[in-house]
């Protein structure tokens, strides 16, 4: 097998085993399920990694770089938190509406099930995460400014989240009790609900005149 082979199939590898992972989680994911996925033996498969902790590792990267979407372009802009927060909505909404309903749940699980193995694996790559700790400093400063509500980050942010994973996690139910079981009006539901998401955060935090 020549190089571009090689990197092909590893490639391939790397792509079944994010599908695998998210949908059956790490526990119950097999070498022979990514290998089955893939549609090649294990043996095949541990010629390129050769425990399943490698090949976790491996795709940790790409499973954050999804679940962390590029705000670099928002945060360099000399604006204030909240006339970022709709553009921060929008990147996060757009990004979960293009993963499987599975993944924030598979996340979440990952990292209670071992957080020093995740955070050693995400602090390799530490430029990941700092436009997300530069919003929280913006955050904290127009907070003490006065420019935004005292409210406790750990309030903001899961309020946050929730507003926007709750609806993907939930798309099967919510579509068929609420939209007809029609897809495409979910769909729409998701795009007006940004701007719904938004006001409610503006509101939250939003100082009392």
């Amino acid at each position: 097998m020549d190089t571009e082979e090689a990197l092909d199939m590893e490639s391939r590898i790397i792509e079944a085993a994010k599908k695998v992972f998210v949908k059956k989680g790490y526990e119950a994911t097999r070498m022979g399920d990514v290998a089955a996925k893939v549609g090649i033996s294990r043996t095949a498969l541990h010629y390129y990694y050769r425990t399943k902790d490698m090949l976790f590792d491996a795709i940790f990267g790409q499973l954050m770089d999804a679940f962390l979407p590029n705000i670099d372009i928002i945060m360099n802009e000399k604006t204030s938190f909240l006339e970022k927060l709709p553009k921060v909505v929008e990147q996060y909404v757009s990004l979960l509406q293009h993963q499987p309903p599975q993944f924030p749940v598979f996340l979440v699980s990952e990292f209670n099930r071992d957080p020093e193995h995740l955070y050693k694996a995400l602090m390799k790559e530490p430029q990941r995460i700092q436009p997300i700790l530069r919003l929280q400093e913006q955050m904290t400063e127009e907070m003490e400014k006065g420019l935004l509500k005292k409210v406790p980050l750990i309030y903001t942010a899961s309020t946050l989240i929730s507003l926007i994973v709750f609806p993907i996690l939930a798309r099967n139910p919510l579509t068929d009790v609420f939209l007809d079981g029609d897809e495409t009006k979910f769909k729409a539901f998701i795009e007006e609900r940004k701007s719904f998401i938004s006001d409610i955060m503006l509101r939250l935090l939003t100082p009392d005149e």
